[in-house]
């Protein structure tokens, strides 16, 4: 019961409270899978883009639970905290979130790399697609099928005509129609719909703070090395706090995610291709902060 109260009143606040009104959400699945230098990889993420009228936003599902919650007005402390470590603790979790404006043309894309939070930009449209044969049916939607190349991957997508609108998951956009299901030729990544009805919360802005801007090859080149090790990549003199709390850690607030099984990057530099550093790429500078290391203990997460 309490489950289903809880649903309701985050339905309720998104509805009234939101930055960004939204028409719809597009629950999907994504399965990585391959080969990596821990062995074989194989991972489920649950992940949601909500779909407004001339914008869209991709995320895990468990951050768009948390924001939704926050969103509530007064809500309690100790609920936020809740499903923040509900968020935190959630094993396949899908570390960007990638806003899609029409009136800016731009993708914004967002990612928590500890100690910071970094954000790049792109420009609309991102891939040159181009139409294949064939269609097939995905989540009850009969779909067209196209194929582009993009980050050193090619991709195919299928995208319905029924739903007019240019985005799909995470940044597989700019098609007439939603992008229902999307693969690329390696068969290492794989997002398909599972589920789309009307929108219970609006689209949230990020507001996160101190977040560093940073360009979209600085941004894939540090966040391929950071999924293979993120520890490496965080200088000790940059920490000001670390907290710990059944056994997840975050740095200056920053969740730091550990991949055990290894990782398959989405995408690559064209540096990266040309170099031959997709199995092994350089690693990124690291720039000291200075400061002083304060550990928090198990106790309440430090927001």
């Amino acid at each position: 019961m309490k489950q289903y109260v809880i649903v309701a009143m985050i339905m309720a606040a998104g509805t009234s409270y939101a930055q960004t009104a939204a028409l719809y959400d597009c629950i999907y699945r994504y399965d990585v899978e391959g080969q990596t230098a821990s062995g074989d990889l194989s991972e489920t993420y649950n992940c949601i883009l909500q779909i407004g009228e001339d914008r869209s936003k991709f995320s895990d599902y468990s951050a768009f639970r948390l924001d939704s919650v926050s969103s509530m007005p007064g809500v309690d402390d100790g609920l936020v905290d809740e499903y923040a470590l509900k968020a935190l603790k959630t094993e396949s979790y899908f570390d960007q979130t990638v806003m899609s404006s029409i009136p800016d043309g731009k993708i914004m894309v967002y990612a928590d790399m500890a100690p910071e939070r970094y954000r790049y930009e792109e420009k609309m449209p991102l891939m040159e697609w181009h139409d294949a044969e064939g269609t097939d049916t995905v989540c009850g939607y009969v779909c067209r099928k196209a194929v582009t190349d993009y980050g050193g991957r090619r991709w195919t997508a299928w995208y319905a005509l029924d739903i007019p609108v240019p985005f799909g998951p995470w940044k597989i956009t700019g098609l007439p129609g939603l992008v229902m299901r999307a693969e690329d030729a390696d068969g290492n990544h794989r997002f398909e719909a599972v589920m789309f009805r009307s929108a219970g919360c609006g689209i949230a802005a990020e507001n996160k703070p101190n977040v560093v801007s940073i360009s979209r090859d600085g941004f894939v080149e540090r966040k391929n090395w950071y999924d293979r090790d993120p520890f490496s990549t965080i200088d000790p003199q940059s920490i000001s706090v670390m907290e710990v709390m059944e056994g997840k850690v975050k740095v200056n607030g920053v969740a730091v995610r550990r991949h055990k099984q290894g990782v398959i990057p989405l995408e690559y530099t064209a540096g990266e291709l040309k170099k031959g550093h997709k199995e092994n790429p350089p690693k990124p500078e690291i720039v000291s902060k200075g400061g002083s290391i304060k550990v928090v203990g198990a106790g309440s997460m430090k927001k």
